[in-house]
């Protein structure tokens, strides 16, 4: 059998296992298409022309694999202990036999992956300077199998005694869900009312005052302000109680198979009590692929999490700071003492305000290529002479909301963001020049991986020199800034 018909049969059989399920049904208006010419892999196609609104798969929940659906968890208890990602991980790992209900499943399932976390070191280094590497997780990840997962399979070798218990199992289970997931309400309080089912998250955006304001990317999902947008959240990220509890993390077969274009979305899942229901959200012409959404994602969120970007397509494209380098560069003058106080007191602001002066990181969008109102006052507050500080938090927290975005522009500010932008770009072993030629000669299917990596960091350099040049091009107003703002020392005072 050629590696060709072998697809198409795994494909087949997945089919024929899905329709057989009590309640499941498939509508002949579509198929499963073999896309990998295209770097598409399974893809979903209309075999006849489709009206908005048609259900086309209609899945029953006692279908979508899932800890609760699983009957692992009864034969490995610690499963219900787990957060619900590493639940699903060990609950697949488990499932992942010959004689699993979901073996079909499984059948069609990638078994290998183009995201950084299966990179070599030499094609990881190609992302040096972008926030992927800091993203991928891949030590933490580790550090959970090592400590919580392997232990918990070699106690229970009648589940896992036959079963593919390695590293690489993990990860590649890991990167399934991250990439094929749904998050699904457990228990709908209206059982006649439907919700959307959103697979991926919306980006987030930064409001910002006249400077910032340009072209906002709408989440494709035209997801209806009552419905909720569920963001699905790493393996190895931190998890919400509340959302542990409220959502249940699933695959769901088939509608994982639609490919994800934000731009391109004409399908939607939504969810009832007891069905999950694929429908077109605009008419589809024969033969056109079927397509769910990723939510407006920059390129980096793409290839860490899917190991693709979208070639050219920029839009909803940011950098990322770490906060830390604006906060060391600020607090240069600050005593260890000092500068707890502030930072105390920022992290309280934040709290009580909902805001984000101390986020990890700061993210400058390709909309606006502009730093952050939250970034600015973060650094102003930190370069506050000690007068000027303990007048602000004698004032409280709204007198720091009400500082107006053009008074933290100050040439202090300018001179410190304008090394701030210049350090992160100095991050990436690349100019701008040498990756638009580059990208040039580097065809995705001779080298997809280094492909995706200049398309990554070329955009977020792009992105910082016209920050540069914005933060370069501002009108400093003459104010009393000198009397409230620190200088920074030359490089020679640093020495003395």
């Amino acid at each position: 059998m050629t590696n060709q018909d072998d697809f198409d049969a795994r494909s087949q059989a997945f089919l024929s296992w899905l329709q057989s399920e009590p309640g499941a049904q498939i509508s002949s208006s579509i198929k499963l298409a073999d896309l990998r010419s295209q770097n598409q892999g399974r893809a979903v196609l209309a075999t006849t022309e489709i009206a908005e609104g048609d259900v086309l798969f209609s899945i029953p929940r006692t279908t979508i694999l899932s800890v609760e659906n699983s009957g692992i968890a009864a034969r490995v208890p610690e499963i219900a202990e787990l957060d619900r990602w590493t639940g699903l991980i060990v609950t697949m790992m488990a499932e992942d036999r010959a004689d699993s209900r979901w073996k079909k499943y499984f059948d069609v399932l990638p078994r290998a992956f183009t995201t950084p976390m299966f990179w070599s070191e030499e094609e990881l280094g190609e992302l040096a300077g972008t926030t992927v590497l800091d993203q991928l997780g891949k030590e933490e990840a580790e550090t959970t199998y090592r400590d919580v997962v392997k232990p918990l399979m070699d106690k229970y070798p009648g589940v896992f005694g036959k079963v593919d218990c390695s590293l690489e199992a993990y990860h590649r289970m890991g990167s399934v869900i991250l990439s094929y997931s749904f998050d699904v309400e457990r228990d709908p309080e209206d059982e006649d009312e439907e919700e959307d089912v959103t697979k991926l998250p919306e980006a987030e955006s930064d409001e910002e005052d006249e400077e910032e304001e340009g072209d906002k990317s709408e989440n494709a999902m035209e997801v209806d302000e009552e419905h909720e947008v569920v963001e699905v959240e790493e393996v190895v990220e931190e998890e919400d109680d509340d959302e542990d509890e409220k959502f249940l993390k699933a695959m769901v077969p088939l509608a994982d198979m639609l490919n994800g274009d934000s731009d391109l979305c004409n399908a939607k899942l939504f969810y009832s009590k007891d069905q999950l229901e694929m429908r077109a959200t605009k008419p589809i012409a024969k033969d056109e692929q079927i397509f769910n959404t990723y939510g407006d994602l920059p390129n980096a969120d793409l290839l860490r999490r899917y190991g693709y970007t979208r070639f050219g397509k920029t839009k909803n494209d940011v950098v990322e700071i770490p906060t830390q380098i604006a906060i060391d560069a600020a607090g240069v003058n600050l005593s260890e003492l000092h500068l707890k106080k502030r930072m105390d007191f920022m992290l309280e602001y934040d709290e009580q305000q909902d805001e984000d002066l101390l986020d990890d990181s700061i993210q400058i969008t390709i909309s606006t290529c502009a730093i952050p109102t939250s970034a600015l006052l973060l650094t102003y507050i930190l370069m506050l002479k000690p007068a000027a500080f303990r007048d602000l938090r004698k004032q409280g927290f709204e007198a720091v909301s009400a500082i107006p975005r053009k008074s933290l522009k100050s040439a202090e500010q300018q001179d410190l963001w304008l090394s701030i932008l210049r350090k992160k770009m100095n991050m990436y072993k690349t100019d701008v020049v040498t990756d638009e030629n580059l990208i040039l000669e580097t065809k995705a299917d001779q080298n997809l991986n280094l492909r995706n990596a200049i398309e990554v960091r070329l955009s977020e350099k792009r992105i910082l020199e016209a920050t540069i040049k914005k933060v370069k091009d501002w009108k400093i107003r003459v104010n009393k800034s000198k009397e409230l703002i620190s200088s920074r020392p030359t490089k020679r005072a640093r020495m003395a």
